[in-house]
């Protein structure tokens, strides 16, 4: 369930948003400040939320968890919903429904890695942000940022085939796909590869040399 009395999950306002974006007459001022909806929604729903989990589904013998809402994940997404209502001020000129599609994605994807309870949800939101954000890299449309999106990519894939990798065989070993705190004494080679996946999008030095490498490159807003 993504929306309860106690939570509404941010990510599908936005995911929302990028679904009506074609129909949306962006040319015309009413229709850019629609683009403004979702991210005051997303503030109040997250000053407003209660703690707990949101959102179980059983897949594949796995339990799944959409929303986990406690007071670390609360913070960001705090931070995260303010940033989304600032960068969307800031595009209110743009009419490129590309550009506005992919941003609300990126934001989705964010939202849903910041709530998710287990590892398959952080990796599918994870994946959303990676493509979204190479989008809004191209969409500058230009040789330097098509170059410069495609190495953005290779880094970002190589960071989610680790994640990958590490929750494939954390869920082998272990028969669970729980996103909890690891003890840094005890941690295996999965949570070793899950850490290296988040170092690479991270930009953590040595992995870092995408990040001034592309965001130059990208659109403005």
């Amino acid at each position: 369930m993504i929306w309860t009395t106690d939570f509404l999950h941010p990510a599908w306002l936005f995911i929302a948003l990028a679904l009506a974006l074609p129909w949306v007459k962006l040319e015309k001022p009413r229709g850019r400040y629609l683009l403004l909806v979702p991210p005051v929604v997303a503030i109040i729903a997250v000053l407003v939320m209660n703690h707990g989990t949101y959102g179980q589904i059983s897949y594949l013998g796995a339990d799944l968890v959409l929303g986990r809402v406690d007071t670390l994940s609360v913070v960001f997404a705090s931070v995260f919903a303010i940033q989304a209502l600032i960068g969307m001020i800031y595009s209110l000129h743009l009419a490129d429904r590309a550009h506005q599609a992919a941003a609300s994605l990126y934001v989705a994807g964010a939202f849903g890695c910041v709530f998710a309870g287990d590892y398959l949800t952080l990796f599918i939101f994870w994946e959303l942000m990676s493509v979204a954000s190479t989008c809004l890299v191209w969409l500058n449309r230009c040789e330097r940022s098509t170059r410069a999106g495609f190495r953005y990519f290779m880094f970002h894939t190589l960071g989610g085939l680790l994640l990958l990798g590490g929750l494939l065989l954390r869920w082998q070993a272990t028969g669970s796909l729980a996103f909890d705190p690891i003890d840094p004494a005890a941690a295996q080679l999965y949570d070793w590869l899950i850490l290296g996946g988040f170092c690479v999008n991270a930009a953590v030095v040595p992995l870092h040399a995408w990040l001034p490498d592309t965001y130059p490159e990208a659109t403005v807003p």
